[in-house]
């Protein structure tokens, strides 16, 4: 770190070294991006494919145009997707998470993640030489900044849509919930259950209302009732759902009532709810002793005590 500090000290000392050192970077950077380009789309102006495109009607076309940018990413996957496999996992994991649940999420999500990384420093490269009397350190400085804002940017966006997403969930999951009992207890079977309350929710509730639909379609598919509830936790990753989940998969174990076995499990999630409440309800007090102590006490020694100050200058 220390030669590494020397070294860039000593390069920012010789300006000229500096400004080629700059050049050679945006050369390089440009060369790579239009190498990607020329990888991704080097079939564009082939003949062939111009005179199959001017045969084959549109209506049969379609599908291959929707999957060709899928097909020219999967090809320089190599370039772009880390090789550990415990990585891929967690990704994919996260991608689904946030809603993304198609087969090539993840290839879509590490080329932009790759875009972003190569992209953004060429943009403030661009802005900075537009910008006259940037000094050149500063100019070093924003393109590492700008590289690691452009690798890290696509995780933190990732992690709001999860969150986002997982406090939809939760949010609509005890309406879902009510109406399952319901349900149950009016003589539904589960599936029939699920496919009322996905109908039902689909306006008011649509991310869950989509989870349910999979559920369904999968259990008509032939995947075993309880595989397609556990691959709805997998794809959300909130704990009230899996733990509807565990409720299920006990309950069709062991062969007791599904419908009471639902109805506990909204009794003891409405108390969970509860003291979620009591909780944060306790905790206001201590939130509000900072703007108590920043805004109100001021104003209020203020007019306590400036009538005091007044009366005694007259004196």
């Amino acid at each position: 770190m220390v030669n590494y500090m020397g070294f860039m000290s000593g390069l920012f000392q010789n300006r000229q070294e500096s400004q080629w050192l700059i050049l050679v970077i945006i050369f390089i950077a440009m060369f790579v991006l239009v190498l990607a380009f020329m990888a991704l789309f080097n079939d564009a102006f082939d003949p062939v494919r111009t005179r199959l495109k001017n045969i084959v009607v549109d209506d049969e076309l379609l599908p291959l145009a929707s999957d060709h940018l899928s097909d020219q990413l999967r090809k320089h996957q190599l370039l772009y997707i880390p090789v550990n496999q415990s990585l891929l996992q967690r990704t994919a994991t996260r991608l689904h998470y946030a809603g993304y649940h198609l087969r090539d999420s993840l290839l879509h999500y590490y080329s932009l993640k790759m875009l972003a990384t190569v992209l953004l420093p060429i943009l403030v490269l661009i802005v900075m030489f537009i910008i006259r009397g940037v000094r050149t350190e500063a100019l070093v400085y924003s393109v590492i900044t700008s590289v690691v804002v452009g690798y890290l940017a696509p995780s933190f966006i990732l992690d709001k849509l999860i969150a986002t997403r997982q406090k939809t969930l939760k949010r609509s999951f005890p309406d879902a919930l009510d109406m399952i009992v319901i349900c149950s207890e009016a003589g539904l079977s589960l599936d029939a259950a699920l496919q009322k309350v996905a109908a039902e929710l689909v306006i008011s509730h649509p991310e869950l209302a989509s989870e349910l639909n999979l559920v369904i379609a999968e259990t008509r598919a032939g995947v075993e009732r309880h595989i397609a509830l556990q691959r709805v936790v997998e794809r959300t990753g909130v704990e009230d759902i899996r733990g509807l989940v565990s409720t299920l998969a006990q309950s069709m174990r062991f062969g007791t009532s599904i419908a009471e076995a639902l109805r506990i499990f909204a009794e003891e999630l409405r108390d969970k709810r509860m003291q979620a409440a009591e909780e944060a309800a306790a905790k206001i007090g201590l939130k509000l002793i900072f703007p108590l102590g920043v805004c109100l006490l001021p104003a209020f020694l203020m007019v306590v005590l400036v009538p005091v100050v007044l009366m005694l200058k007259t004196l």
